[in-house]
C-alpha cells in the first residue's frame, strides 16, 4: 500500500485569487524594528556608518562619499586609499572591522544647511543598496536622507561636537534640556532601585521622525516604491564629491 501523498504547503497558483498591489502602501522599515538594518549616524562634528554596512560591503576599507543635492541622498561607493577624496570608513583588527568616526564639521555643516536640520540633534537614516546604472558591478550604499530619524544630544555632547546655544535656538534649548533633566532623573531612580535590590527598568533613547516619516501614511504607494530608486548617473554627481578632515 502506497503511503499518502502530502499536501502541497501552497496550493498551485493557478488556483489561488488575483489580487491587485495598486493603491497599497510600502511599510516604511523606520516603524518597525531596524537593528540590523545599514543605518549611518550624522553629527554636527562628522559621520559614522554602522557594522551592517561595513560588514556587508565586507572589501571596501576605503570610501568616497557623494551627495546628490536634488534627490537628498548620500551615496557611498567603495574605492582605493590612494584615490582622490578618499575616506577610511572601518578600522580592520584582527577580531574583525570596526566602524569609525569620520570627524568633518565643515562637512556636517553643510549636509545640516541642506537639510534644514538643528545643530542640537543628531540623525540616523537607514540606507538601501543599489548599483550605478552605467556599471553594474559596482555596489553603492543609498541613504534617503529626507527620511531621517531625530535624536536629541545632552549639553555635553554638544559642547564636545562645537554646538553653541545660540544655533540651537531658545524653544529647541528648553525642550533639549528638558529631556536631558528627564533623564538625569530616571538615571537617578534606576540607581536607587539598584541600590534597593529592585531590577531597575532600562532606559530608552528617545527619538523622533522627520517629517516625511512623521505623517500618518504607512509608507510610500507600491507604484511610487517600486521605482523610486534611481541612481544617478555619473556625470549627474559630477563634481559632488565631498571630502572630510581625517579624525
Amino acid at each position: 500500500m502506497s503511503e499518502k501523498q502530502a499536501e502541497p504547503l501552497i496550493p498551485p497558483l493557478e488556483t489561488l485569487p488575483r489580487i491587485s498591489l495598486k493603491g497599497t502602501e510600502v511599510v516604511r522599515r523606520q516603524y518597525l524594528s531596524h537593528i540590523k538594518d545599514n543605518l549611518v549616524s550624522i553629527r554636527p562634528d562628522g559621520i559614522q556608518f554602522n557594522t551592517a554596512c561595513i560588514t556587508r560591503m565586507e572589501n571596501v576599507v576605503y570610501i568616497q562619499i557623494m551627495i546628490d543635492r536634488k534627490r537628498k541622498w548620500l551615496i557611498v561607493r567603495g574605492c582605493d586609499e590612494e584615490d582622490r577624496d578618499a575616506q577610511r570608513w572601518c578600522n580592520v583588527k584582527e577580531e574583525g572591522r570596526k566602524p569609525r568616526k569620520i570627524t568633518g564639521k565643515d562637512f556636517a555643516i553643510r549636509i545640516y544647511r541642506m537639510m534644514e536640520w538643528n545643530r542640537g540633534y543628531y540623525f540616523k537614516v537607514c540606507g538601501s543598496f543599489a548599483v550605478r546604472d552605467d556599471k553594474e558591478d559596482e555596489l553603492l550604499l543609498v541613504f534617503e536622507l529626507e527620511e531621517s530619524e531625530i535624536y536629541p544630544m545632552s549639553s555635553s555632547a554638544r559642547q564636545k561636537a562645537g554646538v553653541e546655544d545660540s544655533e540651537v535656538g531658545r524653544e529647541e534649548l528648553e525642550k533639549l534640556n528638558a529631556y536631558e533633566a528627564a533623564k538625569d532623573a530616571e538615571k537617578k531612580e534606576r540607581e536607587e532601585a539598584k541600590k534597593a535590590g529592585i531590577e531597575p527598568k532600562a532606559g530608552k533613547k528617545q527619538s523622533a521622525f522627520s517629517e516625511i516619516l512623521a505623517s500618518e501614511t504607512f509608507g510610500e504607494t507600491f507604484e511610487n516604491h517600486v521605482n523610486r530608486l534611481k541612481l544617478p548617473t555619473s556625470e549627474e554627481v559630477e563634481g559632488q564629491l565631498d571630502f572630510f578632515k581625517e579624525g
